[in-house]
This record gives structure tokens, sequence and C-alpha cells, in this order.
């Protein structure tokens, strides 16, 4: 009788790890190599308590062109990217990252497909005519579509309102908000400048002095705004800045480092996302996280999950949001 001890031994592992693998152990921390080792020599040796070896299962990842470009502005998807990559690995699985502008060549027929990022309705539609599955999770996206896919998001109220909470808990009382044009049709409902304007009706001592609308979400977008509004106003700037992404804010940094105003002391920043490079800066950037890494897992989750259910309700999952202190606020 073979007994978990000696495929142990085998693998050259120890047998907590063997068990942990073979009763399929979220919490267990090892390679996928290692994984489909154990598994392999459990077969051979004919445990009898494992019935088969799970089939690898093939995913497709559509994401935009420009998606993976930069990663000071497109933290937000590397952590994304990241997430899904750590759990299909873990797995055993497959997966294919493909942009939008390349699906046309895609003929194959995938177990399932991750959809990262904001796209147009038309979009939308090409890409499920193309993919040609049911099974689809959108990760990223700021809407839960009528369609009812499985969406893994982050809850733009309630980050919007942890920001604004900041701000006002601190004192300031007069504040700049900065975000990227919607070029994706986003509901109202989804934006954030909707949510900062709700604040604003039952905190009516907080004043929004302007709201500039930047023609991108990244570090030069950010810093083109602020140099803009810099050069055209001759008043002190609010005492507090709320720029939408963390590469917004990182750009704000720099143009008004360039006009000698010290953040932290002249003027109070917070962003949204709680990117890596919010700590790369001085002084650090506060940031709400919405756990972009942590949204990309899910993602990888459920579409896996999703292979073999015969019947699913379709979820919108969000992580509660937390604020990462930094010198600027």
């Amino acid at each position: 009788m073979v007994r978990i001890k000696d495929i142990a031994k085998a693998a050259d592992v120890s047998p907590a790890t063997v068990s942990r693998c073979l009763n399929k152990d979220p919490s267990l921390s090892i390679s996928s190599e290692t994984g489909k080792r154990i598994y392999e020599i459990a077969l051979a040796l004919g445990y009898s308590k494992l019935k088969v070896l799970e089939k690898s299962e093939e995913f497709l990842v559509i994401h935009k062109e420009d998606h993976f470009h930069d990663h000071v502005d497109n933290g937000y998807y590397f952590a994304i990217r990241s997430g899904i990559e750590e759990v299909i690995a873990k797995n055993g699985d497959i997966c294919r990252f493909v942009s939008i502008t390349k699906l046309e060549v895609e003929d194959k027929v995938y177990s399932g497909v991750i959809v990262i990022g904001n796209y147009r309705s038309a979009d939308i539609e090409h890409i499920k005519k193309i993919v040609r599955n049911d099974n689809i999770v959108f990760v990223g996206k700021l809407n839960f579509y009528p369609e009812c896919y499985d969406t893994v998001t982050y809850n733009v109220s309630l980050c919007v309102y942890l920001a604004l909470n900041a701000i006002r808990d601190n004192g300031y009382r007069q504040f700049l908000f900065l975000d990227g044009k919607d070029h994706y049709q986003i509901p109202q409902d989804y934006l954030k400048i909707t949510h900062v304007k709700n604040y604003l009706e039952f905190h009516q001592e907080l004043t929004l002095m302007e709201y500039l609308e930047c023609d991108g979400f990244g570090f030069d977008a950010g810093y083109r705004s602020m140099k803009e509004y810099l050069e055209r106003n001759i008043k002190p700037i609010p005492e507090a800045i709320f720029a939408a992404t963390d590469p917004i804010g990182i750009g704000v940094i720099k143009a008004l480092t360039e006009e000698q105003i010290v953040v932290g002391k002249d003027v109070h920043i917070i962003s949204m996302n709680g990117s890596n490079a919010c700590t790369l800066i001085t002084p650090t950037l506060t940031s709400v996280d919405y756990h972009s890494r942590e949204m990309g897992r899910e993602a990888a989750i459920l579409v896996k999950e999703n292979v073999r259910k015969q019947e699913r309700i379709p979820k919108c999952v969000s992580f509660a949001p937390r604020i990462i202190k930094g010198g600027s606020l």
C-alpha cells in the first residue's frame, strides 16, 4: 500500500507538502512543476486515493495595445497581469496574452477568457463574437454590464470617499481634482468626478476649486495639466490635490517641484491605486489601494472555477480598499 510518506520521499519534499498538494490546499505555495511532479509520482506509485491528474486548461487574456508599455503609467495593469499569471501558473494551466488589435487572428477555442480594462460597447461585442465562449471574466472594467459576465473591479464610490475623507480629516478645505478624460463610454455612476460631486453635497465645508480633465491617465498627462494650471493662475494653489491615478499624481508632484512648491508642506496630495511607484518618489505618495494584483488573482480563480460549472450566478467582486500613507499628505 502506497503511503504519503512514500510519495514525499520519491518527490524529495515533505509529507505535509504532498498531503496539502493532493488535497488542493489553496494556501500551499509551490511551483506548478513541483505540483505536477507530486501528482505524477503519486500516479506512478498507484496511490489509491488519487483518481486522475487534472488536465491543464488554456486561457486567453485580452488587453489593449498599450497596457504593458510602461511600468509607471501602467502599474495598475502590470499588477493585474502579475496576479493572473500567479494563479494560472500555480494551477498548472496556460494563459496567452493577446491585444484586442490582434484578436482577429485567434481561431482557437479556449477554456475561458479574461478581459482586462475598459472597452466601448462595440469592442465588447467584437470580443464576444471572436472568442466564441461564455466563460468570460472582466477585470478592471468600471461597470457591471447587463450581459452579466463575472466582473472583478473596484468600488469607485468607496475609493473616492476614502480619499476625500483623508483630505477633510487632515483639515484641508479646498482642493483640485485631476482625472483622465473618458473615452470608453463609462456610465456616469462609475466616473470618479460623479462621486466627488456626490461627496461634496454632504460635506459642504469642502470646496472643489477646479476639476482638471487630463488628456490621459499617465505621468505626462498629470504633469502637463498641472503645468498649465500653474501658468494660468496667479492665486495660491489650494492646500490639497486629489489625483485619480498614481501616475497622474506623480506627474503633478514633478510639475509642483519644478515651481519650488513643496509637496507635503505647501500642498498635500492623495491619489488612487496604491502602486509600487508611489514609494519611488520624494515625498512618497499617499494613495488609496484597491488591490489590483488581488483583482488579477480573483479573475484567474473565477475563470478556472467556471470551466466545470454547469450553472453559475455571475458576480461582481471588489476588495475593501485601504489608504497607504505617504509623505505627500
